[in-house]
């Protein structure tokens, strides 16, 4: 049997030479409490004797005769050519359990900050954990690459040992960010010099990063309204007025913002393909919304949501592309275009901001890891990045396709799903007053997943909807959860 590698680090225990308890016994004692309390597993391997007696400073042979005991006992057991190793199926029950003092609850609330507490209020948590179709913003997870990806990755920890296994750069790998200014240029038609792109550990970093350089207590921001969760919590959480803009047939309500809000130090908008309601900005709005922030001094955060999937005609440049006086920060991610575990976005600032970006980045932690940055560099180097998301573009466009007409056939008595020509979701309006909250929850049980539009509003919108994802479900299985779907809203509104 081959060797199994390393060992328990039985950090937990050192010698006490001073007492008058012998060192076997000390030893002894230790491995057996270690074993008992659950601290040392089942299966579980120790260090070697030679090990264990090098680090204890030792003799081998009382290690040695320690580890025979046990095993003689029943506590462990040897495999011949692999090492020693706890026992299996150990009766615990029968011997007293070590306890730690019980600890008096503080009342909720108490000794954390006003910070923390609107922290704990986000519901920017509701996109972790496990997903099912359709929950928003899930790429196509089944048809990734990953075997393509996986030899990226080991290229990338052998190219440069030094480069790769460290910390990386200051503002991130300096390939990667020339790749992203190539891909933004043929893209999204904007000229940017690598300088000027920070790495991310995704967008929400790069949101966090732009609350924190730029604004001030009590500043006003103008937030779409619905608009994005993660986003908006951070500028409440630190300390910003946020205030809500409309979105209308043209995007972010400028008229509306003016005149109920003016004087904001910054502007949050999804203008590709508004989060979560799909419309496009039109170029007439982004030009007037520009002069705007130019004139008053205000700065544009350009969330850059999903725009790689768009299904019909050509995207119109990105915001930032039309911005001569540099007021926009543009945000990136890899996250939907490829997979959220790599955690890997970027931000594009303004020349004078790109120094103080990349210190706040490494000040407030959550790099992104300088490996998956090198093999991001290579695969987009290479034009499978590209190739990537021309696939995923078709894929996506079924989908979709397959959905709206499963949701138009099976669901029409109970919502309205709204076409969309990008992005990953769609907007489905909910009919005989179905709450959307009640409605999000029920299919949840279902083993359906979605999200209610109502999360994504600061004030009520007054029409409720689901927003289902179509990215990462199988167009295979569609049909089928959306007839689960119709029954969940049957019932709803039967109940109701």
């Amino acid at each position: 049997m081959p060797k199994s590698p390393g060992g328990a680090l039985l950090q937990g225990f050192t010698i006490e030479r001073e007492s008058k308890v012998p060192i076997y016994r000390q030893l002894d004692a230790s491995l057996r409490r270690l074993i008992l309390d659950g601290s040392l597993a089942p299966g579980q391997k120790l260090p070697s004797t030679r090990e264990l007696a090098q680090e204890l400073g030792i003799s081998r042979i009382t290690v040695k005769t320690v580890y025979e005991q046990i095993i003689a006992e029943g506590y462990a057991q040897g495999k011949t050519g692999a090492g020693t190793f706890v026992a299996d199926g150990l009766d615990t029950e029968a011997f007293p359990k070590v306890r730690t003092p019980r600890r008096r609850e503080k009342p909720a609330g108490v000794g954390i900050s006003d910070r923390a507490r609107a922290i704990a209020a986000s519901k920017s948590v509701a996109r972790y954990g496990e997903t099912a179709p359709f929950r928003p913003g899930v790429p196509a997870l089944d048809q990734f690459p990953a075997k393509l990806w996986q030899k990226y990755m080991a290229e990338a920890m052998a190219r440069d040992a030094r480069r790769s296994l460290g910390y990386g750069q200051v503002n991130g790998n300096a390939d990667l960010r020339a790749a992203i200014a190539r891909h933004l240029a043929d893209a999204r038609g904007m000229k940017v010099e690598a300088e000027r792109i920070i790495i991310t550990s995704g967008a929400q970093q790069a949101f966090v990063l732009i609350a924190f350089v730029l604004l001030n207590q009590g500043d006003t921001v103008w937030y779409e309204s619905p608009g994005h969760i993660a986003g908006r919590d951070v500028m409440q959480i630190m300390g910003a007025s946020v205030a809500p803009v409309p979105v209308d047939a043209e995007g972010l309500d400028l008229d509306h913002a003016i005149a109920r809000h003016p004087s904001p130090a910054l502007i949050f908008t999804t203008p590709s393909h508004q989060q979560p309601l799909g419309t496009t900005m039109s170029l007439g709005r982004r030009l007037a919304l520009l002069a705007y922030a130019q004139e008053n001094s205000a700065w544009i955060i350009e969330d850059d949501y999903d725009s790689e999937f768009r299904y019909r005609g050509r995207p119109l440049p990105a915001l930032s592309a039309l911005d001569s006086s540099r007021r926009v920060f543009y945000a990136g991610t890899f996250s939907k275009s490829m997979f959220a575990a790599m955690r890997l976005g970027y931000v594009v600032v303004p020349p004078e901001f790109a120094s103080t970006f990349a210190t706040a980045r490494n000040l407030l932690g959550q790099n992104s890891s300088a490996v998956v940055e090198e093999a991001m560099a290579r695969f987009m180097e290479d034009g499978r990045f590209n190739e990537h998301i021309r696939k995923m573009r078709r894929l996506y466009r079924t989908r979709r396709d397959v959905l709206f007409e499963a949701l138009s056939q099976d669901c029409a008595e109970w919502l309205e799903p709204q076409r969309t020509d990008a992005g990953m979701h769609m907007v489905a309006w909910l009919k005989h007053r179905i709450d959307d909250q009640v409605a999000h929850e029920a299919l949840l049980e279902a083993g359906i997943d979605s999200l209610p539009i109502s999360v994504y509003c600061i004030e009520p919108l007054g029409r409720p909807a689901l927003v289902l994802g179509f990215s990462g479900a199988d167009e295979r299985l569609i049909p089928r959860l959306v007839k689960r779907l119709a029954e969940v809203l049957r019932n709803l509104a039967e109940a109701g």
